[in-house]
């Protein structure tokens, strides 16, 4: 092992125990909430507490929330994602549309707190070809739900946006980071999770929501931790 991955692998290391809080209540998440016995706030609180967690990550030593453009616009997103988590958690057909509205500004965060550049046309084009792929796969399943066919639309299109302003650099590019690594995984294993939740609501049902569930944390703990890194272990890592 070169001392560059062991100077990875130290960074890493170091950023687990601030992490700690968030896997325990992931864990406590997929003990509890499958109880049938359990409540339905119960479970709400449940689902929306590891972001909510993440978001104690952003405040930790080292981070200037009043300087750190990105740590603000991350902030934001895991707010709105805990918002969403809630109402989808309710699960009754009044709150798909708020569920929605919810992570769709989750992803507009995400999307700003990435930037434009690089612009990257050529992931953009390679994303967009799977995404209209998906939405004609979709638009079978949605065809009898008219008023919520265009918000899934729009609420897809910004997610692919976000997908592709997180791969955008690393897909293609000789040159990257572990930092942009994690950003791009991040960004298609929640686009991932969502892709099978809604399949798993308006096609057919997914059995395993297990992976529905551990691809989401996932997806916004790899988010947060390319947002939002102590720069102390940048340096070291740039060094």
């Amino acid at each position: 092992m070169d001392l560059k991955c062991r100077r990875v692998w130290f960074q890493v290391l170091n950023e687990l125990p601030r992490f700690l809080p968030f896997l325990l209540s992931v864990c406590i998440y997929f003990v509890l909430a499958p109880q049938s016995s359990c409540p339905l706030w119960i479970k709400a609180l449940l689902k929306c507490l590891p972001n909510l967690f993440l978001c104690t990550y952003i405040w930790a030593p080292g981070i200037n929330m009043y300087t750190q453009a990105k740590a603000r616009k991350l902030l934001a997103g895991l707010l709105f994602s805990a918002a969403g988590d809630i109402f989808r958690t309710l699960s009754t057909q009044l709150y798909h549309l708020h569920s929605v509205s919810m992570f769709g500004l989750a992803y507009v965060c995400y999307i700003w707190m990435f930037g434009l550049k690089p612009v990257n046309l050529l992931a953009g084009l390679y994303l967009a070809i799977i995404g209209a792929v998906y939405l004609l796969f979709l638009t079978r399943c949605l065809w009898d739900q008219n008023s919520f066919q265009w918000a899934a639309f729009i609420y897809i299109g910004a997610g692919g946006t976000m997908a592709w302003r997180a791969c955008a650099g690393i897909l293609f590019i000789q040159s990257w980071s572990w930092l942009k690594l994690s950003a791009a995984i991040g960004g298609l294993l929640l686009v991932v999770s969502d892709f099978t939740y809604t399949v798993s609501a308006w096609c057919f049902p997914v059995s395993n929501s297990t992976m529905i569930a551990a691809t989401y944390y996932t997806g916004q703990m790899l988010i947060a931790l390319s947002a939002v890194n102590p720069q102390k272990l940048v340096g070291r890592n740039k060094r």
